[in-house]
């Protein structure tokens, strides 16, 4: 049998989520205002790994919203 979650245990979950949510979007904000070149080959290509180990956020994150954003 499953246990319903109480309105305050729903009230306190979203509010983590939304929380994590607003921190990885600053921390993704960042990266992009910083230059770019500092992530890049010599090809040209971004090199997703180095700015998902400098940023903290997982590459499949990164990867994601970045074809989101077109780079």
């Amino acid at each position: 049998m499953v246990k319903k979650l109480m309105t305050k245990q729903k009230i306190h979950i979203d509010n983590l989520a939304a929380n994590k949510k607003a921190l990885y979007q600053a921390r993704l904000n960042n990266i992009i205002n910083y230059d770019l070149s500092f992530y890049r080959f010599k090809n040209g290509k971004l090199n997703i790994s180095k700015m998902a180990r400098c940023s903290g956020l997982s590459r499949s994150f990164l990867t994601k919203y970045l074809w989101f954003k077109g780079l």
